[in-house]
């Protein structure tokens, strides 16, 4: 099959890897696979990671000669009016896959202008949450017929969109969630982080991992946190990643709270980045990011972490509370503080958690189960045949 992704930003955020490794994994496949990004802008051309760099990183076809300008530049737009379709009948693209909201509105013009032979269109949802049932998504989701299908990565949100959409379930895919399983195993060696950040060797280590902005609700985790160091005065909790917001979010409310012993702010960790997550005893992730997949929480439950999670999208289809970890009710910070005491009290049922996850992100997580997922969904939907 001749397929091209289509993907509307240059930044190296959210669902860019899934979809480079969904690309890899199709060529890996024999597939005829065209990454199309947005270039990084040459105002930005210093940025320490980006799509383009990336896509060159791991080897894939792409091109950056289409505008795909999620910001609905006026030049870029025009020009991809003109010769996306164009783009996609010289090639005879038999798949169409988008990925946000900007590329599928071009993905879905050009396959209008492909007049004589029209390729599949799939729309990959990689939200948070299952899209509420509103005028602006109906819209969105409308032309889920005939030749066209959509792409969630749970069954949990296979069901939801079915449901809220009257969607076909034969029109909706699910696509296994990758991971580099070679670099999270919990085998792996590595080198503890406790004495590089003063970590006693008894204290309980609980750490999380996000872009510290408001809306990530971590009033929630360090009020949560003040109440689990009322028995556990030991604790330690290891807040990873930066943000321009970070002041605000974290330090001050820390502080606020009397918890500048207990909390640790490493920052955005590269080299020692998989040490720290080794480190931990329990890892906690309230609000996915842009990706709903929540990277993070599956790279720690890989690494046989027992992990708290929210009951926000489909974390509680990843972690399935009281097996692979424990899920409580946002933004209920007594109900964290809860799911954390119950396995500081219990280790031996943190331990079997943890292994519980680790054995199933061992087989969820296979990269080389992606490749053939799309491939039979696609050809469910008609691509390839003539």
């Amino acid at each position: 099959m001749r397929i091209l992704h289509l993907y509307s930003d240059w930044k190296w955020t959210g669902p860019a890897e899934p979809v480079i490794q969904m690309c890899k994994a199709l060529e890996e496949r024999g597939h005829d696979v065209t990454f199309a990004c947005r270039a990084t802008p040459p105002e930005h051309a210093d940025a320490d990671e980006s799509v383009q760099m990336k896509a060159a990183e791991y080897g894939i076809h792409f091109t950056t000669e289409f505008g795909l300008n999620r910001y609905w530049g006026f030049r870029d737009s025009i020009y991809d009016l003109v010769h996306l379709p164009a783009y996609i009948r010289r090639r005879n693209i038999d798949v169409i896959h988008t990925h946000l909201s900007h590329d599928h509105a071009f993905g879905c013009y050009a396959k209008k202008m492909c007049l004589s032979r029209r390729p599949v269109l799939v729309k990959s949802m990689h939200n948070r949450e299952a899209l509420p049932q509103k005028f602006w998504n109906n819209r969105l989701l409308k032309g889920l017929r005939g030749k066209n299908g959509l792409l969630v990565f749970s069954e949990g949100f296979r069901r939801r969109y079915a449901e809220r959409f009257s969607i076909s379930p034969d029109r909706i895919g699910v696509c296994p969630m990758p991971l580099d399983l070679v670099r999270f195993r919990p085998d792996r060696p590595f080198v503890s982080q406790r004495k590089a950040f003063n970590i006693p060797a008894g204290s309980p280590v609980i750490g999380i991992v996000a872009r510290f902005q408001k809306y990530r609700r971590m009033d929630v985790f360090l009020e949560a946190a003040r109440r689990v160091v009322d028995e556990f005065p030991d604790v330690r909790f290891v807040v990873i990643g930066r943000s321009g917001q970070m002041r605000d979010t974290v330090i001050t409310p820390m502080k606020d709270l009397g918890l500048e012993k207990n909390v640790i702010t490493p920052g955005y960790l590269t080299d020692h980045y998989v040490d720290m997550m080794m480190t931990l005893d329990i890892f906690t992730l309230m609000i996915p990011g842009f990706d709903g997949t929540a990277r993070a929480l599956r790279e720690a439950m890989a690494l046989g972490k027992p992990c708290v999670a929210s009951d926000i999208g489909m974390l509680p289809d990843i972690v399935k509370h009281g097996e692979r970890g424990l899920i409580f009710t946002f933004p209920d910070a007594g109900d964290l503080a809860a799911c954390w005491l119950d396995l500081l009290r219990n280790p031996r049922r943190a331990k079997m958690m943890g292994d519980t996850g680790a054995a199933y992100a061992k087989d969820a997580f296979r990269l080389d189960a992606v490749g053939p997922a799309l491939e039979t969904f696609y050809q469910s939907l008609g691509a390839g045949q003539a």
